[in-house]
């Protein structure tokens, strides 16, 4: 597994890699100091999982995951920071962040990377009530797809923050029949990840 750190404070970076290499011995890890050094790099999609900083010299984190999302890389972007501003959280989950995590909430770094890798997403729980105030404070328009009352309630549940699982749980049904719904969801309003799925349901 190749891993990839795009961090300035090299304090930081040399304690987040000791944590990682000690859950994962086999990944290899590469760090660059801004954005556009990472961008310099000839193959972009051997990386399955990106941690960026948002506070970058040069191009800021959120352009970088925005340039990313352009390029359709393939990859799993966290970002990790001390920012925790609502409107920067939307946007990087917007432009294709699976998971926002403050640098004060590292030490469960490991079980988040296997979360990552098994498809999940990760909001820590402050960063989960802050997306679901900010998003309840947005005027939320339902795109017109002729979804299903069914996949409506999916479809609530997934942009609301909620996992698989946790979604699986909440309506009573197998975790499978979900990721049938989510799917078609994905299908209908024409977007491909969840990321997307919340640009689309929220007026941005």
């Amino acid at each position: 597994m190749q891993i990839g750190l795009i961090e300035n404070d090299p304090d930081f970076l040399d304690e987040v890699m000791l944590t990682i290499k000690t859950g994962f011995h086999e990944a290899s890890l590469q760090h660059w100091s801004s954005g556009e050094s990472f961008l310099k790099q000839e193959d972009l999609s051997r990386f399955e999982i990106l941690f960026i900083d948002i506070m970058l010299p040069g191009i800021s984190g959120i352009e970088l995951c925005a340039r990313l999302q352009e390029l359709n890389f393939p990859g799993k972007i966290i970002i990790l920071t001390n920012m925790n501003s609502d409107e920067m959280i939307l946007q990087a989950i917007k432009h294709g962040a699976v998971g926002y995590l403050l640098k004060s909430e590292t030490t469960e770094i490991n079980s988040i990377i296997e979360t990552v890798i098994n498809g999940g997403a990760i909001l820590t729980p402050t960063i989960a009530l802050r997306v679901m105030i900010a998003l309840k404070e947005k005027e939320q328009t339902r795109p017109e797809a002729n979804l299903t009352p069914r996949l409506n309630e999916v479809l609530d549940l997934m942009v609301s923050g909620n996992s698989i699982a946790e979604v699986a749980d909440i309506l009573g049904i197998k975790q499978g029949t979900v990721n049938s719904y989510a799917k078609e969801i994905y299908k209908k309003l024409n977007v491909h990840n969840r990321a997307q799925l919340v640009g689309k349901v929220y007026r941005q």
